[in-house]
């Protein structure tokens, strides 16, 4: 079956949000009052490299991982406080082990990390395990095995044994036996329920972390075809007597024909074709359907992009407030002009930024500010409040793609002229509109913000 594709959410990136993070999949931020945000994006990760960006892969992967959270709190608590999108959830901010626990049922896969092919090259120790001669490659262990990793920063995750977590002093031994029992208790429920549906849970790997009260509960993302190898169970044993690789539903494919072009995770990146992307999204939603027996909803006929869908959703939730006025200030001593400014932007759907850098002596954080805000999707006002020799205000009209407002301070009638003689020498081809209230600055930006913004009411 084919999906219409829409265009993929590359990144979740919003420059007027604060603690941002990104990992391979996943954009983060740390909101703080104990909450993370996770968005989950389109970008297709193997090998620890970034290959392409699949389209529905992220909405797939967080409402695949939003149905196994509820499904399994009876048996471990898990870090979900909200999903506010298709593509992103509001989750507990927890301290995070830094183990990935790896449960293995079936001892097989392709990549140099996998048990296989360590088996394969008679490593018989494996995490900790004794593996017995004579094993085939997709056989059936007789009890799922925890074979945990590190989680490396940089670079490839480290196999390491339960044995040596404990020694280590990595997690203590009684917490560890906790996430032993939680880790184990999932892979029972995921191949229970697999099963149900005509899958094979072959394979998963949990990352666990603890709150402030030192509950531990399951976080990150939970059964997806990212962290989860499945197989179809109606062919398995047919293909398994035959010698032949199981009918799969994660992204072993992709891994394969990489493997195929001889591409090992190392060199240049073979050029993926547009129909293997289109049918690895499809591999997506079809594996979302079996495992959650839903119509997976791509909303509608013409759906919104999910980058200003998910904009939305942050400003329903109040996580993002909409329009920006960046308020740059040339130095500390500006601070109380800088608030009278604030003052009037107050009550107003409008996020308000203020930075302390001068043009003269720290150039690059102004440059870095501006570059920044040039991504947002929202609409963006400077004020910039500098006078005497003001570089501020046209160093910032010159990069940026947003409009500038000039607000010189001033403390009496010599030092207003002064400044506002600065602020109105700007170069040709930088504009920058210059108001002497403050107050009256405000309502600038709010009027021009108005005009692309309709919940403002200048």
């Amino acid at each position: 079956m084919t999906h219409l594709l829409t265009p993929p959410l590359k990144t979740a990136y919003f420059p007027e949000l604060e603690g941002f993070y990104q990992g391979k999949v996943r954009d983060c931020y740390a909101l703080g009052g104990g909450q993370r945000l996770i968005v989950v994006t389109d970008r297709q990760s193997a090998f620890d490299r970034i290959l392409a960006e699949v389209p529905y892969k992220g909405q797939v992967l967080n409402q695949i991982s939003a149905f196994w959270f509820e499904k399994t709190k009876d048996i471990v608590p898990n870090h979900v406080i909200k999903v506010i999108d298709p593509n992103a959830m509001l989750v507990k901010d927890v301290k995070p082990f830094p183990i990935e626990v790896v449960v293995r049922g079936y001892i097989s896969g392709v990549t140099t990390t996998s048990a296989w092919y360590a088996y394969e090259r008679g490593d018989r120790d494996y995490c900790g395990h004794r593996l017995p001669e004579g094993l085939k490659k997709n056989q059936k262990f007789p009890t799922p095995l925890i074979t945990p990793t590190t989680k490396a920063v940089t670079g490839h995750d480290e196999k390491i044994s339960p044995k040596d977590i404990v020694a280590k002093g990595i997690i203590p031994a009684a917490k560890w036996k906790k996430i032993e029992e939680y880790a184990l208790a999932l892979f029972k429920r995921g191949t229970e329920m697999a099963a149900k549906q005509g899958l094979i849970l072959v394979d998963t790997k949990y990352e666990f972390g603890e709150d402030e009260h030192g509950t531990i509960m399951v976080i990150d993302e939970v059964h997806t075809p990212d962290s989860s190898r499945f197989w179809k169970a109606d062919t398995y044993a047919k293909r398994f007597a035959e010698g032949q690789e199981p009918d799969y539903y994660d992204k072993e494919f992709l891994r394969i024909w990489l493997r195929d072009q001889g591409f090992m995770g190392d060199g240049p990146l073979p050029e993926i074709p547009a129909s293997l992307i289109e049918r690895f999204s499809n591999v997506y939603i079809t594996m979302y359907e079996q495992m959650t027996g839903t119509t997976f909803d791509k909303g509608g006929d013409n759906p919104p992009l999910p980058a200003l869908r998910l904009r939305h959703a942050l400003r329903r939730e109040g996580i993002l407030k909409g329009s920006i006025v960046q308020i740059i200030m040339g130095s500390e001593s500006d601070a109380e002009f800088a608030k009278k400014i604030e003052k009037g932007l107050e009550h107003a759907s409008i996020s308000v930024q203020i930075l302390v850098a001068s043009a003269h002596k720290k150039p690059d954080v102004v440059l870095e500010a501006v570059r920044r805000l040039n991504e947002s999707a929202e609409p963006v006002v400077y004020i910039t409040v500098a006078g005497r020799s003001n570089a501020l205000s046209g160093v910032v009209a010159a990069q940026s793609i947003h409009p500038v407002i000039a607000c010189p301070p001033f403390a009496d009638k010599s030092d207003y002229l002064v400044n506002v003689h600065s602020s109105l020498q700007m170069p040709s081809g930088v504009p920058v509109m210059t108001v002497i209230d403050p107050g009256n600055a405000a309502l600038a930006a709010k009027r021009i913000l108005a005009l692309s913004d309709r919940t403002i009411n200048g």
